[in-house]
């Protein structure tokens, strides 16, 4: 089946990869590639927190969270340009109190082009919310691997200052062990940038239906009753929730969603029963502690390259695994 929808924020879609020169006992030994901002525009942090944290009533944070998903996080791609900024929206899952696992085309350059920052809000199910805690970042890594095709879709986002400990992170699934199979039903939730719930300020969340468990492709899903409903772009990198037994894990983000859902003014996800396709987590957590241990303990190599360390991919469109589901605004 040919995937040519990319489920994240940017209408460019262009391959930024490693270009050859990879770390000896780095990165590069991990299949890893830092994908991060330069290292010279970590001094523009911003402000790390969210107005209740800052005013010091630390009792009510993340009070707002949704209670399924307290661990999910809106990411916003800053492109810093002279009088304006352009935006890629995306989702994530924070995974412990520094790191937040989203995918690897949310955060790889775009047309050339590195983002300056990246702005998170989490621990409320209002995105617009004045409770919200906010974090910025500089730091990602994404699989050597990562493609236009949607292979190998996956990133760890870096926070330059800790989550407070009110943001609980979430379970993810274990290595070769997907906690999701054909015929389960997962959750998927995110804050939609287009599609029929195009706007919501809330989290959204949707039940669907596992159709398919590739290993180490895809986890592909779609509307349990074939309506039109799911996930769409600019919520990519988004957390799919398994439930078992009463536990919870996070088994997948959302990498791309099928062609040709568009309706005839061109808004995406509008086919009733379209499918969506989610990286697995069990295909990639070795991956996921090994680029946490080397960051942790070796955070030079994670630190950004300049714009030469990528290229553009010359490979034929539409002919890959996904279509990213991206989406670019202008402004804030």
């Amino acid at each position: 089946m040919t995937r040519t929808v990319f489920a994240s924020g940017l209408t460019a879609v262009l391959m930024a990869a490693l270009s050859g020169q990879a770390l000896a006992g780095g990165l590069g030994d991990i299949n890893a590639v830092s994908c991060g901002t330069d290292p010279a525009k970590a001094s523009r942090i911003a402000k790390p927190t969210g107005a209740v944290y800052e005013i010091g009533n630390p009792a009510i944070l993340a009070a707002g969270a949704d209670s399924q998903f307290p661990a999910m996080v809106k990411l916003k791609m800053i492109y810093q340009h002279d009088g304006y900024a352009e935006i890629e929206h995306c989702g994530g899952t924070v995974i412990d109190s520094r790191h937040v696992i989203t995918a690897a085309h949310c955060v790889k350059a775009k047309d050339g082009l590195q983002w300056d920052r990246i702005e998170l809000v989490t621990g409320d199910h209002e995105v617009d919310s004045s409770r919200v805690i906010r974090r910025t970042a500089h730091q990602a890594v994404c699989h050597a691997g990562a493609d236009t095709y949607l292979s190998n879709d996956i990133a760890i986002v870096k926070l330059d200052q800790p989550l407070p400990k009110e943001i609980v992170p979430a379970q993810i699934d274990d290595f070769r062990r997907p906690t999701v199979k054909p015929g389960g039903i997962a959750l998927a939730a995110g804050w939609p940038v287009t599609g029929p719930k195009a706007g919501q300020t809330s989290l959204q969340k949707v039940p669907l239906s596992v159709t398919d468990v590739e290993w180490p492709g895809f986890i592909t899903v779609t509307s349990p009753f074939g309506r039109m409903e799911g996930v769409c772009q600019g919520e990519s990198g988004g957390p799919l929730l398994s439930t078992t037994n009463g536990y919870q894990s996070v088994a997948g983000v959302l990498s791309g969603i099928e062609p040709g859902t568009n309706d005839h003014t061109g808004e995406p996800c509008m086919k009733a029963g379209y499918d969506m396709y989610y990286t697995p987590i069990a295909a990639y957590r070795d991956w996921i502690e090994n680029v946490i241990d080397m960051c942790s303990n070796h955070p030079d190599e994670c630190r950004g390259k300049d714009e030469s360390s990528f290229f553009m991919s010359s490979g034929p469109a539409g002919q890959g695994v996904g279509r990213m589901a991206s989406v670019s605004r202008y402004g804030n």
